[in-house]
């Protein structure tokens, strides 16, 4: 057994790694099973003497940190057994570093995992639309109602592949920068078009998906992509004007895709024909504020397993009761960690990001810093760390790109 892991370790990294890639978006159970796997083969291959990366693992210590700060944070926890879900949930801070300190993959395994990733979600976009498209039939509805609520939004993500909507955008976005990246190197033509008209799939299904701040997290990745690319080959007019390309795009797409549309609209106050009114941009405000409200210890926060529970009495204490029936969290990942974990946590949540996105800029990884950055954005209005997807995605991009950026240097 140890000679036969030890000669196909590469391999088996692969697949494992395929597997884990493949389950991400899907069932969170097969998920949690395929990283087991990895975490197992990653401890038999040390129980075999193979050598741990010590290099590359202290470069994860703030993953480490930000873990250990949640341990200390179970200890002033009223709900025991809710803190002690979290520590599970978040042990993707921990066995991921370490798998990606131990196996070892030579570049190009990298470059095939993004490209799957890339096309597992072309697959699942058309899945779902597939599934909106029969749904649509079934209800002898005309394709022009495919942009209304029934068929997009969380119809189009939990109705078809049981992910939410900001999920499914994320992990979308995720692809879109590999892709760009991919895009960005091509020199076959064919190939070119074929990326390009992937990416305006990939575009389309975003916008489909009506989730707000992806479309304009998505929408600021490509000015960033465009304005890298075109002052990198020295053609800013030709740059400008893909600029003006995009805007005028995007704007007809908004116009066109009624719920996107109609959800923008709510962010300013929207009142429909049958006088239902929305002023999302307020509620929002006053749903951080009141989130915000429910720390009772500002340094240390009021313990993980308390922090949703002190953010529904607040929504309550706040006359937002549809919030608390709801059990909304804080909608901004910030403000959860800083009710759950204090100021002490926000700190080391920042620090994570200022840290990897200096590592990955310092090096000149496009793919790295964007996706980080663009993970900060989306930080503002979701809690992603309460859920594990928005958990294992962040992590794994760190770790793989961390991992892809050395193995790359040192070839």
């Amino acid at each position: 057994m140890k000679r036969f892991l030890l000669s196909n370790q590469e391999l088996i990294s692969f697949y494992l790694l395929i597997a884990f890639l493949i389950s991400l978006p899907v069932k969170e159970n097969f998920n949690s099973l395929s990283m087991i796997l990895l975490s197992v083969f990653a401890f038999l291959l040390i129980l075999f003497k193979q050598k741990i990366n010590s290099s590359l693992l202290k470069k994860f210590i703030p993953l480490f940190v930000f873990y250990g700060v949640l341990l200390i944070s179970v200890i002033y926890s009223s709900d025991t057994a809710n803190a002690m879900k979290m520590v599970s949930r978040w042990l993707p801070f921990i066995l991921l570093p370490f798998v990606f300190s131990i196996i070892n993959l030579p570049a190009k395994r990298y470059h095939q995992l993004m490209k799957l990733f890339i096309y597992w979600m072309a697959m699942l976009c058309v899945y779902s639309h597939v599934v909106i498209l029969i749904k649509l039939y079934n209800n002898n509805d005309v394709l022009y109602n495919i942009f209304n609520s029934h068929y997009s939004y969380l119809s189009l993500s939990k109705g078809t592949i049981g992910l939410h909507s900001t999920y499914y955008a994320y992990f979308i976005i995720v692809a879109v920068v590999f892709l760009v990246n991919f895009l960005f190197t091509e020199k076959r033509r064919s190939m070119q078009i074929g990326y390009f008209l992937l990416l305006a799939y990939f575009s389309f299904f975003v916008f489909h998906l009506s989730a707000r701040l992806p479309i304009a997290v998505l929408f600021v990745f490509y000015n960033l992509a465009l304005l890298y690319y075109f002052t990198k080959q020295k053609q800013i007019l030709k740059g400008v004007l893909f600029l003006v390309l995009l805007y005028f795009i995007s704007s007809l797409v908004i116009y066109n895709v009624r719920i996107t549309r109609y959800r923008f609209q709510h962010l300013f106050g929207f009142t429909y024909s049958d006088g239902t009114h929305h002023e999302d941009g307020r509620d929002k405000i006053l749903q951080w504020k009141s989130a915000l409200a429910g720390n009772n210890n500002a340094f240390f926060g009021n313990g993980t397993g308390d922090a949703n529970e002190s953010i529904f009495d607040s929504y309550e204490a706040h006359d937002l009761h549809k919030y608390s029936e709801r059990e909304y969290n804080a909608h901004n990942q910030f403000i959860q960690t800083y009710v759950g974990m204090g100021l002490l946590g926000v700190a080391v949540l920042l620090f994570i990001f200022f840290f990897y996105f200096r590592a990955f800029y310092k090096e000149a990884s496009f793919i790295g810093y964007s996706l980080i950055l663009l993970t900060f954005i989306l930080y503002q209005t979701e809690s992603y760390l309460e859920r594990h997807n928005g958990v294992v995605m962040f992590v794994f991009l760190i770790c793989f790109l961390m991992k892809k950026q050395e193995t790359t240097s040192i070839e």
